[in-house]
Parts: C-alpha cells; sequence; structure tokens
C-alpha cells in the first residue's frame, strides 16, 4: 500500500464533487502522476469515527491531498499548491491583473456560490431525494447529519436536505447563477478565457459548478450567452476534462440528475423569471 510520505501525489476523493473536479482537471492538466482514494460519501460511512477520511481530514470533507508526509484540503489553495509544486504547464495567468482576476473568481465561487447556491439547487433538485434514498430511513438521515464534524458544513447539509423545490433559497440561488453567467458573458467579450488569453486555474475553478448545472439541465442560464456556451463547449472538450470529468461520472448518475433536472425545469424557468427575493448580492453584480 503506498504511503501518504510517498513522492505518488494520493488523493481523497468522489466523482461527483465539484471540488474534486477542479483538482483532477489540474491534476490532469499537468500529468501529474498520483493514486486516487474514492470515498464513498452517500452512505455516510466517511463521517464514521475512525474513517480514513476524518484520519486525514477531522471535517470529513473532500478533495484532500497528500504529499510527501503533508496534507492539504481546500480545492482553491490546492489548485495553486499543485501550479506551485508542478509547475509545467503554468495555469495561475503570469500578468498580475489577470492573476488577481483569477483570485476574484476563486473567491466568488468559494464565499459566494458553492454552499449557499449550487448546493441548494443541487439537492432541491436531485441530491436531496438521492441521498434519503440510498440512507433509507429517516433515523439513517439524522445519523449522517449529526456525524458532520463542523457545524456550519452540518447546518448546510441540513437545509439543503429538506429544501423544497419552492423555496426562496432556491429561487435565489437560481438568480445568482444568472447574474454570475452575465459576469463570464461579459469577460468572455474582452478574452478567451476567464483570466486571459489562455486556459487557466479561473477556467478550472468555474467549469465544474457550470457541468452541474449544466447536467441539471439548466442550461437555460445561458442560453442567451452564447459566448458562454462556446467556452463551456472549448472546456468541457479539453482532454483533462474528458480525463478527469466525463470519463469519471457514471451514466447512471448523469441519467438520474437529467432525469430529475426535467422534471423541475418548468417550475425553475417559472422562478428565474420572477423578480429574485432579495436584491443580488454585491458580489454577484460586480463586473470582476
Amino acid at each position: 500500500m503506498i504511503q501518504e510520505n510517498s513522492d505518488l501525489l494520493i488523493v481523497y476523493d468522489h466523482f461527483e464533487s465539484v471540488c474534486c473536479h477542479k483538482v483532477r482537471i489540474a491534476l490532469a492538466e499537468k500529468q501529474i502522476p498520483h493514486q486516487i482514494r474514492h470515498v464513498s460519501l452517500e452512505d455516510g460511512s466517511h463521517l464514521k469515527s475512525g474513517s480514513e477520511l476524518l484520519r486525514v481530514n477531522p471535517k470529513g470533507v473532500v478533495p484532500v491531498i497528500c504529499h510527501r508526509g503533508r496534507t492539504l484540503t481546500e480545492s482553491s489553495i490546492l489548485l495553486e499548491y499543485l501550479d506551485d509544486a508542478f509547475p509545467e504547464p503554468v495555469l495561475m495567468p503570469a500578468d498580475p491583473y489577470w492573476r488577481a482576476r483569477r483570485r476574484l473568481w476563486a473567491r466568488w465561487i468559494d464565499e459566494e456560490m458553492h454552499v449557499p447556491h449550487v448546493a441548494v439547487i443541487s439537492f432541491a433538485v436531485c441530491y436531496g431525494a438521492a441521498f434519503k434514498q440510498a440512507l433509507g430511513t429517516q433515523e439513517a438521515v439524522e445519523d449522517y447529519l449529526s456525524n458532520i464534524p463542523d457545524p456550519k458544513l452540518r447546518a448546510s447539509h441540513r437545509a439543503s436536505f429538506d429544501q423544497p423545490l419552492d423555496s426562496a433559497e432556491l429561487r435565489r440561488a437560481l438568480h445568482a447563477w444568472a447574474a454570475f453567467v452575465r459576469v463570464m458573458d461579459q469577460t468572455l467579450a474582452e478574452v478567451p478565457w476567464l483570466a486571459g488569453e489562455s486556459f487557466s486555474l479561473a477556467d478550472i475553478d468555474v467549469i465544474p459548478y457550470i457541468w452541474r448545472l449544466n447536467n441539471l439541465g439548466l442550461d437555460m442560464l445561458w442560453e442567451s450567452y452564447p459566448r458562454v456556451g462556446e467556452w463551456i463547449t472549448r472546456v468541457t472538450t479539453r482532454p483533462s476534462f474528458l480525463e478527469a470529468v466525463s470519463s469519471r461520472q457514471p451514466a447512471e448518475w448523469i441519467a438520474m440528475m437529467r432525469q430529475t433536472g426535467d422534471i423541475a425545469l418548468p417550475q425553475l424557468r417559472q422562478m428565474l423569471a420572477e423578480p429574485p427575493p432579495e436584491p443580488v448580492s454585491p458580489a454577484a453584480s460586480c463586473s470582476y
């Protein structure tokens, strides 16, 4: 068995985690030798005392990288670590302005879009029912939630599990993503990629979230923005994306997402046509 102090990079991973997608795309772009250790998130075993994941990350979340006896977490940080530790090809923009813009994309995703918005949409449309079915009973659901070590993460998961399709939170999330896509379009009118003239960490930061929305049938968010659609095609046809994401997502999982998305789509379109429950956040209205 490969040890965590090996030169071979070890990645604790789940095939559908958007944060894991980011790390896997960077690994594929740089062709970094690594070993994937799959973590099953559906049955809650990763949160049980003594689990391998809790040993390397007490928060109980993926991705986690173990490299040369050291452990790192947080996907945006991991992207910069990989770019520094394995500098070819360089994925951080060279120009100081575009380096800053990349960090703005990463911050916007991490602080504004991940838990409050993409998680809300994912669980309301598909994941809530899927996880409850996998866990089997309400008692098992409560056990799963109570074992999440981080109180904030536990609270967000509990709220997401019970997210109805007609909630104000879901409407707010849809409008936040619509604002995000508008800023993407503004940027892509200026340059071909999200942080300049070349594919970079900024594109890796964003594409897993857009891909999740796409698989849930929410391409309506960019149907009026052909530049965004073209960017999606260019990113998702890159060999790194095909290797790191497309080839690793089970067909039955994608089919489930699209089926539930199709059922919810008329209601989601109606919600997006309505005014948001409150003004869009400052970050979402800022032209990065």
